[in-house]
């Protein structure tokens, strides 16, 4: 059997593992493929970022970036494996770890909308609010209607004072979704900063009514 053959074959019975949800035996294909003396730096780089994957699905996070640190050094222009480690590391709230990620991945590939929210979340979370609503801007300017991102910089404008701002894009967020109970309690305690009572009241009412209704959606469920 040809070297060619023989990766080809790894790769089919990977697939087909992942596919059945045997994840050791892909594992184990996976592993292999890496270790065959004809695999270049491209299937590595790929077979690694398959592996990471698959780990995290396993919940074995510190194998997953392990797998994914690798799948760089095959590829250092591999942005898919610069998001996963951030994914991995904001999930682990290493906040400044993430950022590091994140703008690394957004350096080689930057039309991933949902890559700057996450990136605009882990400045959030350092309280780090300008540069938080920069990178919401920009999930923003490449997803109109990004409801979370719109939000999200409803609420950092919030904290950055810039009220105008903040009860445009809350107000932005309800046009879009007219049962986002959080956006309606924040617009709620803005208005209610802002001195406008009745307003207020309305949209706090309206919060808890929604946040109710979704209480009782998933009791029943």
């Amino acid at each position: 059997m040809s070297n060619e053959t023989e990766l080809s074959n790894l790769m089919v019975s990977a697939y087909t593992h992942q596919k059945n949800n045997d994840l050791s035996l892909a594992i184990q294909a996976w592993n292999e493929l890496i270790n065959h003396t004809s695999a270049d730096e491209t299937l590595k780089a790929n077979a690694y970022l398959s592996l990471g994957n698959l780990h995290q699905l396993q919940g074995n996070d510190d194998l997953a970036i392990e797998s994914m640190s690798s799948a760089i050094k095959a590829n250092p222009n591999s942005a898919e494996a610069y998001f996963c480690l951030a994914y991995l590391e904001q999930e682990k709230e290493n906040f400044d770890s993430a950022i590091e990620y994140f703008e690394q991945a957004i350096t080689l590939k930057n039309t991933d909308s949902g890559a700057f929210n996450n990136l605009g979340n882990c400045y959030d979370r350092l309280e780090r609010s300008e540069e938080a609503i920069g990178a919401y801007s920009q999930a923003i300017s490449l997803d109109g209607n990004y409801i979370a991102a719109i939000y999200n910089r409803g609420n950092a404008y919030i904290k950055s004072a810039k009220d105008d701002l903040a009860l445009n894009d809350l107000n932005k967020a309800i046009e879009l979704d007219a049962n986002f109970y959080q956006a309606y309690y924040n617009r709620g305690t803005l208005h209610k900063r802002l001195g406008n009572a009745v307003q207020s009241e309305q949209d706090l009412t309206k919060a808890k009514t929604l946040a109710q209704q979704e209480l009782e959606t998933k009791t029943q469920h």
